[in-house]
């Protein structure tokens, strides 16, 4: 190399370019020397490989020993720049360090290709592996993690102990590896456990297994919950009432029956707060409530009347009646749904210094599925929305509602009825559904349900509809902002109402406020009116100076 290094290196690029598979060993060999070389203080004047040759033999139209090997040289070469920048700032009047390549000719892409093709063709890179995988690990820590590696070895070494055709796999043996695997917490072998698994065709899958790794999966990072739920749906797939029935046992009580599922749906409600507040324990449960609620109204509409009422005409009004009370139980079933539903969009019961971000995402993940869920529902269930309105929920799950179910527009229709209850607590519903809907869907239809409802408010003179307006405060301002045309009634019941407090005790309105707030801490509703009157106001002058 000393005599005549330009021929070295030319020789070198040609042998790179034209080399097959199996790689070597002495030109890995040559390639390490020749870096060790272009290091050396006789070498460091030299250029070695040039970047035009080197670019060349990294192109994709290249096969891949020669991309695999000259990504082998870049490497090594970079390794050792690193290791002489170290030594030459230490030492006084050292050489200079040779020159550096592009950073353009690495690649994230490049590297996972090639290390994935040697990787899976192993026997031919022997040679070159361990150094070539020990400097990506070094230079790439983002790119492979060497503890996923071995997972994954041991799980292909595992699938092939087990037998490389599907007659010779032991499916419930390694279901078991897996299950071991997910309670050791072992995140790498698991995720690629089941990765393989779903790469086999199966024509069963033992549902009980399965079931039992759901409260383990729980506990694991998205890779594992991800992959895990494509397996139990390929298992429901498959078998879907024995996965369900089993995922519901190991999840709820080991006694529960297919009957007693089909009865009553809402025991699946009984899952622990852990499962269900998780996005794979929400993804089973909305897959076996939809499962066994088409089950329950099969059954429902198969069963016939008492055999007496079908043989004596006289009692064919008890058939009718019979009907009908199964539609009552149908509709009362999907109410308690539905409401049992919105509790897990609710927010995580945390500490008091608030949800962490993790539990925050999965809220957000958990609420889209409830919300996709229901929207469906809705839809399918013809009346539901309008009952689970009157039936009311918390005033705090109306905005998430509103903007994930696009099938809850309609309600603006019967908001104006619901004004008309006695009841305050369906009111206060009412006016911040309403509200929340102008926001969503500001269209002429909601815009005459606020009006209407405008007209009922003012029109009120009683206590009742001060103690309304007081705790409607944020919702007449959010529909000021949505319907600007709608701030001058709502300005006008503003006053009219601060009126009106004046003629009341104000320690009693105060008293009656912190009741139906629920709010011990509620403050002084004379200025609440002047803030929400100040903030409509505020809002008119901004978009006057926009326009």
């Amino acid at each position: 190399a000393s005599v005549c290094p330009f021929i070295l290196f030319l020789w070198l690029f040609q042998q790179l370019r034209e080399t097959e598979e199996p790689v070597p060993s002495v030109l890995c060999e040559l390639i390490s020397g020749s870096v060790n070389f272009l290091m050396s203080n006789k070498g460091r004047s030299m250029s070695g490989i040039s970047e035009t040759e080197l670019s060349s033999l990294l192109s994709p139209s290249n096969n891949m020993p020669c991309r695999v090997l000259a990504f082998y040289y870049l490497l090594l070469y970079r390794k050792g720049l690193s290791d002489l920048k170290l030594k030459t700032e230490t030492q006084r009047g050292a050489m200079p360090p040779p020159h550096e390549y592009s950073v353009s000719l690495l690649g994230d892409d490049s590297a996972k290709t090639l290390l994935l093709h040697t990787r899976n063709n192993m026997q031919h890179y022997s040679a070159v592996y361990p150094t070539f995988l020990k400097l990506l690990v070094s230079q790439f820590p983002f790119l492979c993690d060497p503890q996923e590696m071995l997972a994954e070895d041991e799980a292909k070494a595992h699938i092939s102990k087990l037998g490389k055709n599907s007659d010779a796999f032991d499916v419930s043996e390694y279901l078991e590896q897996i299950l071991e695997s997910l309670e050791r917490r072992d995140e790498s072998r698991s995720f690629y456990m089941i990765r393989n698994m779903l790469k086999r065709h199966h024509e069963f899958i033992p549902s009980e297994i399965v079931a039992r790794c759901v409260p383990h999966v729980v506990k694991h990072g998205f890779r594992v919950q991800g992959s895990f739920i494509l397996l139990w749906e390929k298992s429901a797939a498959l078998n879907p009432q024995q996965t369900w029935l089993n995922t519901t046992k190991t999840l709820i009580n080991p006694k529960l029956t297919e009957d007693d599922l089909w009865a009553n749906p809402l025991q699946l409600f009984q899952i622990p707060d852990h499962i269900s507040n998780s996005s794979v324990g929400v993804k089973i449960l909305l897959h076996i409530l939809k499962g066994y609620l088409s089950l329950c109204r099969a059954r429902l509409a198969e069963s016939d009347p008492p055999q007496a009422i079908k043989t004596d005409p006289p009692q064919a009004n008890k058939s009718k009646e019979h009907e009908e009370n199964k539609a009552l139980y149908i509709t009362l079933q999907n109410s308690a749904i539905v409401q049992l539903l919105l509790d897990i969009t609710s927010s995580p019961k945390t500490q008091d210094s608030g949800p962490t971000a993790i539990e925050s995402n999965h809220c957000y993940e958990n609420s889209a599925l409830v919300y996709n869920f229901l929207h469906d529902f809705f839809i399918n269930n013809d009346g539901l929305s309008k009952l689970v309105c009157w039936q009311t929920f918390k005033l705090d799950q109306i905005e998430g509602v509103v903007n994930g179910v696009p099938s809850l527009h309609v309600a603006c229709k019967f908001t104006t009825n619901m004004l008309q209850q006695a009841s305050l607590q369906k009111q206060l519903f009412a006016v911040c559904l309403l509200s929340h809907l102008a926001v969503q869907y500001p269209i002429q239809q909601t815009l005459q349900a606020c009006n209407e409802m405008l007209q009922w408010a003012i029109s009120q003179t009683s206590q009742l509809s001060t103690l309304w307006t007081v705790l409607s405060l944020k919702s007449l301002v959010r529909i000021s902002k949505a319907f600007p045309p709608l701030a001058d009634p709502i300005t006008r019941l503003l006053v009219n109402q601060k009126k009106m407090l004046s003629k009341y005790n104000p320690s009693s309105i105060k008293q009656k406020l912190k009741i139906h707030s629920g709010d011990s801490s509620f403050g002084n509703p004379q200025q609440m009116i002047d803030a929400s009157f100040q903030e409509i106001t505020t809002d008119i002058l901004v978009r006057m100076k926009g326009s």
